[in-house]
């Protein structure tokens, strides 16, 4: 029982850290302080330095010898790697589900985004970000296999976290629901190179729309 609560607090903690960075409450090279996170969270230093090492695993955290942990920053090189990731597992994925795509699979696509689609108003809620997760997981689950999700999870969290700093505040939750009604749309389809090419299209668009947050964020802090 002991081990339990243990690990329960070690996953509690790790949400509440994770829910911060990714909000943007803790900014890219914040230091992360165990005793405020111990007063903050009403825990003890043991779980809470288990959820730094566990985010740092996740790349939100930096761990640095005998110096306090900071949030990891964020730069255009990662923000290309995480995509070039995501284009390389969920495009022949994607393909993979649609070519084995049934009636009911296509049902999941078209409920998860009527889930989403509920809740796109507001991207400050965490069940924006959850319907969001449930949708493209909708896209791609019918051709994963044991280990796309335990894969994709980490590129998702670390996308997420690139598109509510730069994204969010720049683009309209309209926009980026009609890119979300597109993808859906394009499941539906028999053309099977459609939603590959629509996944595609997302995933440039979502990219260059954080490049431009990123440079006006960069030009606010830093102007000439």
């Amino acid at each position: 029982m002991e081990l339990i609560n243990s690990a329960s607090l070690v996953e509690v903690a790790a949400a509440r850290l994770r829910g911060a960075i990714l909000s943007g409450d803790l900014q890219p090279g914040e230091p992360v302080r165990v005793r405020d996170l111990q007063q903050g969270l009403g825990v003890s230093h043991i779980p809470i330095r288990e959820a730094i090492r566990q985010l740092e695993g996740e790349g939100l955290i930096v761990v640095r010898a005998r110096r306090t942990p900071v949030v990891a920053g964020v730069n255009l090189d990662d923000l290309a790697a995480i995509y070039e990731l995501r284009r390389m597992i969920e495009l022949p994925t994607v393909r993979l589900a649609r070519e084995r795509g049934s009636r009911a699979s296509i049902a999941r696509v078209e409920e998860a985004f009527s889930a989403f689609e509920a809740v796109a108003g507001d991207p400050s809620r965490p069940e924006y970000w959850e319907r969001h997760s449930d949708f493209h997981w909708a896209l791609v689950e019918p051709g994963a296999n044991t280990w796309t999700r335990r894969v994709l999870e980490p590129l998702w969290t670390a996308a997420e976290r690139y598109v509510r700093l730069f994204v969010a505040t720049y683009a309209t939750p309209e926009a980026t629901l009609q890119l979300h009604r597109a993808l859906a749309d394009a499941f539906s389809q028999e053309d099977v190179t459609a939603v590959v090419e629509e996944l595609n299209n997302h995933f440039d668009i979502t990219e260059q729309g954080v490049r431009a947050g990123f440079t006006k964020a960069k030009k606010a802090k830093d102007p000439e």
